[in-house]
């Protein structure tokens, strides 16, 4: 997040969140330069387990592909740079409207992201015991199992049926989905 010059320049007008689309694989790149031309951005990110078993790493990735989020006041604020910034397609629009991200879904984003804005989306799926779930991800993707509980940070507990016999198994929550 980044202290946005305009806001200085017009402290009257009132300021809302707007969602910027960014060309593929930018999302990075087009805050960079909107920060530079004085633009408050917030652009959550996460991390994002991959690979293997063996070979298991993260990567931090934006929460949102593609978009970010940008500050703007309502009048007074030349918004028009934003279509040519670089890594940026525009604002995002509904017709000739652009519009308001509610200040709530940032405020809660924010609350959760760390100060690099890497968002902690641990607990915010909330299952309940004996709830059918989807392993997506290791040597049991593809398989239903029944969730138990939540083991500590980012650790769930499901019980998956093995060659006719219920097995407890532990994983990364990100490893699960809902069916």
């Amino acid at each position: 997040m980044s202290l946005n010059q305009s806001a200085i320049r017009h402290p009257a007008a009132e300021r809302h969140w707007h969602a910027v689309f960014c060309r593929a694989r930018q999302d990075s790149r087009a805050e960079e330069h909107l920060v530079r031309q004085g633009f408050e951005t917030f652009r959550p990110k996460v991390r994002v387990p991959r690979g293997t078993l063996g070979q298991r790493r993260v990567f931090v990735e934006s929460l949102f592909p593609r978009y970010l989020f940008v500050r703007l006041a309502d009048c007074g604020e030349d918004w028009s740079p934003i279509a040519s910034t670089r890594g940026t397609i525009g604002l995002v629009r509904s017709g000739s409207e652009v519009p308001i991200v509610p200040d709530e879904l940032i405020w809660n984003l924010q609350d959760r992201a760390d100060a690099d804005g890497i968002v902690s989306l641990v607990g915010t799926t909330d299952f309940r015991r004996n709830d059918p779930v989807e392993i997506i991800d290791g040597p049991c993707t593809g398989y239903r199992a029944l969730f138990q509980a939540r083991t500590g940070k980012e650790r769930v507990v499901v019980l998956l049926d093995l060659l006719k016999h219920q097995q407890r198994v532990e994983l990364h929550e990100t490893m699960i989905r809902r069916v």
